[in-house]
């Protein structure tokens, strides 16, 4: 019985360690789909989601299931750029809280302070960092998600991010630049238009700088009393979200994908990325039964194997 139980609750623990997202993004996807006429239910299939799932707002889904969406649903409308095509195009306010939190706060620097503070809200994989400087600089990573996997839900929030920082300012912000981790083959016009800069694939990291005098720009929309409620809302709800999910298999494989493209990986640049030294994330990896370089040459598989269009 002692066996059982606690299998049971690592079998919760796991479940609870996957992060989920508010499905915002997988239900503009579906909207889109609908609007081209395509039919919904096999994209939905193939990505292992219900009409169900979709139809209720209040369902969380799993990150990887809305990455998955999206790549199906990008093959179905044959537009391999779904990402920015939706973060173009969509209604800001279906973001819901998270832009309202931002739209309400007094200057750009306070709005992108608090969605890299609550971001986890809407999508628990996401993590945004707010830096300081010679220049203005957001950067997105995810956390208990495999950076390798995904290409469209990274660019909605990239080119999301940059157009919320226009409308909220009233102002036409270009980048000084605008960099995307994953390659794609070939410039993209389109993109580059949108920003006002090149598009930079193959990138570090993802990340996008505007002048360090950005961050003083007054909103549009600020609302002292409404950003106080909000954000006395927003507190509540990321203590009740409380999900750890930054697993070890992933972080490093996260580290590897950012180096991959420049040459050979060493296994002590790995874990200085990490903060840690070589024998510790040795010694970590065993703990979790994993080794570097099983997991390198499986990460170059996946990122060298075929895809289907």
């Amino acid at each position: 019985m002692g066996n059982e139980s606690s299998q049971a609750l690592n079998s919760e623990q796991g479940l609870a360690s996957i992060p989920t997202a508010q499905g915002g993004l997988s239900r503009l996807a579906i909207a889109h789909l609908k609007s081209a006429g395509v039919q919904v239910a096999p994209v939905l299939r193939r990505a292992g989601l219900t009409p169900e799932v979709i139809a209720d707002p209040e369902e969380r889904l799993s990150v990887r299931s809305q990455i998955a969406l999206l790549d199906e649903a990008a093959i179905a409308l044959q537009d391999d750029c779904l990402g920015f095509t939706l973060a173009r195009d969509f209604d800001l306010r279906e973001i819901g809280l998270l832009y309202y939190v931002m739209a309400s706060s007094p200057t750009l620097g306070d709005a992108l302070k608090r969605v890299a503070r609550y971001s986890q809200i809407t999508n628990e994989a996401l993590v945004i960092r707010y830096r300081e400087g010679n220049r203005l600089i957001i950067s997105l990573s995810y956390s208990g998600v495999p950076r390798h996997s995904d290409k469209h839900q990274i660019e909605f929030f990239m080119f999301a991010a940059i157009r919320i920082c226009r409308v909220l300012t009233g102002q036409n912000l270009v980048p000084q630049h605008f960099w995307i981790s994953h390659h794609r083959s070939g410039a993209n016009s389109e993109m580059a238009r949108f920003v006002g800069t090149t598009v930079e694939f193959g990138a570090d990291n993802d990340e996008f700088a505007l002048n360090a005098n950005a961050r003083e720009l007054p909103l549009i929309h600020a609302d002292t009393h409404l950003n106080d409620l909000l954000l006395k809302y927003c507190e509540a709800a990321l203590a009740d979200r409380g999900v750890d999910t930054s697993q070890l298999r992933t972080r490093v494989e996260n580290a590897i994908s950012s180096v991959l493209p420049h040459g050979r990986v060493l296994v002590e640049d790995v874990a200085r990325s990490l903060g840690m030294s070589e024998r510790t994330l040795a010694r970590m990896l065993s703990d979790e039964g994993l080794n570097f370089t099983e997991i390198l040459q499986q990460l170059r598989r996946d990122l060298g194997g075929p895809r289907r269009k």
